[in-house]
């Protein structure tokens, strides 16, 4: 197989292979933020392959190394043969396209999201600064005077948890703690920052399968994490009665920030009231295996022709 095939081949494993193994391995959600990195890092290791796949394209075709010195033309020409790759205009027009294809991606993608998130949190913090109003016995909160029960926090360390008078009326004190416990670990864990990145890749790339699920599944994942971080802090029972009542009646958190009633309340509670059963290392190892092999053997697709060059006595690189 040709380094381009190898490459190509990785990012098809990434971008379509991934998300199908990834959605097969529920034991995975007992390490629920490691997962939210490892869609990432498929979605991201598919753009790669296609980075590579233009070098690849591109650096065959290119003369700019042969004229450097007589004595570097051997070794282009050897790297020519050792990437064996499709030359002529038609393969390098291909292979800028596709390196022009993923920085366009990710600028598009980023503009379009990071703009919107930008303006609707400005926007969203405007209207807590006139509607909201601090809780003095609790640092950091603000309370909106609702009838629906609201729990969420904006992105930032130091970002207010907004809760609604509703949320108040219907927690206990503990309840209210593993809430709040719930809040200051997406805060903590920088969980917006990881959906921001899964919108992006999804706005900029929403043609690849791993970038298309992996928003949903980054979405869900931080919630379980948070629960989990909770239930460390507070108690899994504590954390589970609270979603209860807060999700009795569902009301999804704004757009730009992250609720404890968000995802599946339902589900979670679940998997809350459920003791963690043994073992599962095994979904872990699958689940990193399934990323990390194609993302190595994109690498070795690129080194494999450097090395074999390396041999050859006038090349620098030996």
């Amino acid at each position: 197989m040709t380094p381009l095939a190898a490459v190509l081949a990785c990012g098809l494993a990434l971008g379509v292979g991934a998300p199908l193994a990834l959605e097969r391995l529920p034991r995975l959600e007992r390490w629920p933020q490691l997962a939210a990195y490892l869609w990432l890092a498929a979605t991201g290791g598919a753009l790669g392959a296609l980075v590579l796949a233009g070098v690849l394209l591109v650096v065959p075709t290119g003369g700019l190394a042969v004229d450097v010195a007589m004595l570097l033309r051997t070794c282009v020409m050897a790297l020519r043969d050792a990437h064996a790759s499709p030359g002529g205009a038609p393969g390098a027009l291909a292979g800028l396209a596709l390196l022009a294809l993923v920085p366009a991606g990710l600028a598009a993608g980023a503009v379009a999201a990071g703009v919107r998130a930008r303006r609707a949190t400005r926007l969203h913090r405007d209207l807590l600064a006139l509607a909201g109003r601090p809780a003095p016995a609790l640092p950091g909160v603000t309370v909106l005077d609702h009838a629906a029960p609201l729990a969420y926090c904006l992105a930032g360390r130091s970002g207010p948890v907004v809760l609604s008078t509703a949320t108040l009326a219907r927690l206990d004190p503990q309840q209210l703690a593993a809430v709040l416990a719930h809040e200051r670990a997406h805060q903590s864990g920088r969980h917006h920052a990881l959906v921001l990145a899964a919108e992006v890749l999804r706005t900029g790339f929403c043609w690849l399968p791993a970038a298309r699920a992996g928003r949903a599944a980054v979405g869900r994942l931080v919630e379980l994490a948070a629960d989990d971080a909770a239930a460390r802090a507070r108690g899994r029972a504590q954390v589970a009665d609270a979603l209860a009542r807060l999700g009795a009646v569902p009301t999804p958190a704004p757009g730009v920030g992250l609720g404890v009633g968000g995802v599946s309340v339902g589900e979670r509670v679940g998997r809350l009231a459920t003791p963690a059963a043994p073992g599962g290392t095994g979904a872990l190892l699958t689940g990193v295996l399934v990323v990390a092999v194609p993302l190595a053997a994109e690498v070795l697709a690129l080194a494999g022709p450097l090395v074999r060059v390396a041999g050859v006595p006038v090349c620098p690189l030996g």
